[in-house]
């Protein structure tokens, strides 16, 4: 399936401005259309500048996309929906004052995005929470997964936990006897870390785990350190442009690329993966986790919701990477769901309902046909086996990954 290019500065200039909605009828008020009705306000919330731009121009492309879809089907209790971005500058400092000044200013909005990285997610939360907004994001920190703390969040992503008992499967199938962690000193990092120290505490595996800034230019050094014991392999954690630095190193160590490497779905889902960024030298012995939304299927194959999200999704843009934008797409769609069941647009109802309704198997497109669900114990949902894969690095087809060197992980659910 082809994609038609759009330039990324449009996109970026585009995401300022609200979507004109399309009408519809809703069956409970049939008297009226969706574009007669007030506007749903869905905000977004991210680094539209600075270090995670990129990620935002594609998951601004996917808010438009499920924003398209559902005001086609009549909006959300037949209100049309309405984006409005405000730019962190990928700083969460600055999420947090953007926010507060919004809502400071007007009507709050009906459901927020908030953050694109675990750093602005969780100085968002107090916020979002004191407010009483529904939310969702996409961090993987188990700080997010506070139920008290946090009653009006759902995540999308897999818990940080899931992805390292993911990855200590994918150890342990390949033999590895030791194992390297490189974690950035940063939110991410420091949930990379405790949860290694809880997936692998009952395992034969060696396991070392090392920090690196994320926001130095050359991380041969941090690489040096995580090779310097010879493990069997390393384990990356990283995202936006430091994942791209991160394989960069590999080149920079003697012998670096001869240490098996792979990464997390944050280091999959960089802007075009990390064969884009990187010599075809810096990939070998590169692998990735990934959701399995992310691996290439023939449209034979393709399940309703996929094939109808990515049609619209590459009409749009040229897809460096879907996994960000799968993410933006399905918690937008889930929390419209759950609005349009309850006939509401109550946040601790819309939460009861993601809670106790039964997902349709491939309803997450994040996930390929898997059947996610969620209860009210955590935020995160629960992801079966086949929602994950391991896969070789090579350049991407459509912003997804070509079926090469495929593991399917086999772990409790």
């Amino acid at each position: 399936m082809k994609s038609r290019i759009l330039a990324v500065a449009a996109i970026v200039a585009a995401s300022a401005l609200a979507l004109t909605a399309c009408s519809g009828t809703t069956a409970s008020d049939t008297s009226s259309t969706a574009s007669e009705k007030e506007p749903f306000d869905f905000l977004f919330i991210g680094g539209i500048t600075g270090g995670q731009a990129s990620l935002a121009v594609e998951e601004i492309a996917a808010v438009k996309v499920a924003i398209k879809q559902i005001n086609a089907d009549g909006g959300i209790n037949g209100r049309p929906i309405e984006l409005e971005t405000l730019d962190s500058k990928s700083d969460p400092t600055e999420a947090v004052s953007v926010l507060q000044k919004r809502l400071a200013s007007g009507k709050k909005p009906d459901l927020v995005r908030a953050g694109l990285s675990s750093t602005e997610a969780l100085a968002l939360m107090p916020v979002t929470t004191r407010a009483g907004l529904a939310t969702y994001t996409s961090s993987a920190s188990p700080l997010m997964d506070d139920t008290k703390a946090y009653p009006y969040n759902k995540q999308v992503s897999a818990a940080n936990v899931r992805q390292v008992e993911l990855g200590r499967t994918y150890v342990e199938y390949k033999k590895y006897t030791s194992l390297a962690v490189l974690a950035p000193e940063d939110a991410s990092g420091d949930a990379t870390a405790a949860a290694v120290d809880s997936v692998y505490k009952d395992s034969k595996v060696k396991v070392s785990v090392f920090r690196y800034n994320p926001n130095d230019l050359d991380l041969s050094v941090a690489y040096q350190r995580a090779i310097a014991g010879k493990p069997d392999v390393v384990y990356a954690n990283c995202l936006g442009a430091p994942c791209v630095r991160v394989v960069a190193a590999r080149l920079s160590v003697a012998g670096g690329t001869d240490i098996p490497m792979f990464g997390d779905t944050s280091m999959a889902g960089s802007a075009g993966g990390p064969a884009a960024s990187n010599p075809a030298e810096a990939i070998e012995n590169l692998h990735v986790l990934i959701f399995n939304g992310m691996l290439v299927q023939p449209e034979s194959k393709q399940n309703e919701y996929f094939k109808r999200y990515y049609t619209d999704l590459s009409a749009q843009i040229d897809t460096n990477a879907i996994s960000s934008p799968n993410i933006v797409y399905d918690g937008l769609r889930m929390w419209a769901e759950a609005f349009n069941n309850t006939k509401s647009t109550d946040a601790k109802k819309g939460i009861a309902e993601i809670n106790s309704y039964k997902w349709p198997a491939g309803f997450f497109v994040s996930y390929g046909d898997a059947a996610v669900n969620y209860d009210a114990d955590s935020a995160f949902p629960k992801l079966p086996d086949n929602a994950f894969s391991v896969v070789q690095v090579s350049p991407l087809e459509g912003g997804q990954y070509p079926s090469v060197d495929v593991f399917s992980p086999k772990v409790k659910k």
